[in-house]
């Protein structure tokens, strides 16, 4: 969540601290103990999708990560053995194309990693036979491809990651203006208030300050349009 969204969050908590510890000055209206309630909604709705948001993104990244780990340690032993028959056989063609150390590979992005991992696979398979003598057994061979499948599905959950993460963003982006725009009708029936109850109006106006929490600056005023107006002397 970006920074001014968590000071308008923290806002958003403030007012609804304030409005619940005091609704007794406006039990008798329904609409506004209704927009209470439904502003405790909206701020447990941002909160949902923003934890959504975030765990899915950090559970997908470490599941790449640890799956990519394990590729590149299968492909630097497959190549490696690859390597060393082709040293041995003289085929200099096979020599340059499976010369691949761990930092060549664990430095590539994951889209060059893919390719350099699917053609050490192939080179494996058509040489499968001769790598016997060189450690690659049928079951290792098998064990090496696995890893891989499973980094490639990684990815390619990763990316779904990405469209879920796009969209609960979107979603809290959503819920902060429908938030907004109900805090504008909370302002509006908190007027009646302003000489009916002078404590409660004077002691609602603060809890709808911005503070920026980050830098500990002072409140960040608000917009004309969201502050209620403070009567002329």
């Amino acid at each position: 969540m970006l920074r001014a969204q968590q000071n308008r969050l923290a806002m958003f908590e403030a007012v609804y601290s304030y409005l619940k510890e005091n609704e007794s000055a406006f039990a008798g209206t329904n609409e506004f103990v209704e927009s209470v309630n439904m502003l405790r909604a909206k701020i447990d709705g941002i909160i949902e999708l923003e934890d959504k948001r975030s765990s899915v993104a950090k559970g997908r990244t470490n599941l790449k990560n640890e799956t990519r780990t394990a590729a590149v340690t299968a492909g630097t032993a497959l190549a490696g053995a690859i390597f060393a028959m082709a040293k041995k056989t003289k085929n200099i063609t096979l020599i340059d194309k499976s010369n691949m150390s761990y930092s060549s590979l664990d430095n590539m992005r994951d889209i060059e990693l893919v390719l350099s991992l699917n053609s050490i696979k192939d080179l494996a398979t058509d040489n499968l036979e001769a790598l016997s003598g060189f450690g690659v057994t049928n079951e290792k061979f098998l064990e090496y491809k696995e890893m891989f499948k499973v980094y490639f599905d990684a990815l390619n959950s990763r990316e779904s990651s990405k469209a879920i993460k796009i969209s609960a963003g979107r979603g809290v982006a959503a819920l902060f203006r429908e938030t907004e725009e109900l805090l504008k009708s909370i302002d509006k029936l908190a007027e009646a208030y302003r000489t009916e109850n002078k404590q409660f109006f004077n002691g609602y106006k603060p809890s709808r300050s911005i503070k920026d929490l980050g830098a500990h600056r002072k409140k960040i005023p608000e917009s004309s349009s969201n502050v209620i107006a403070t009567p002329q002397s």
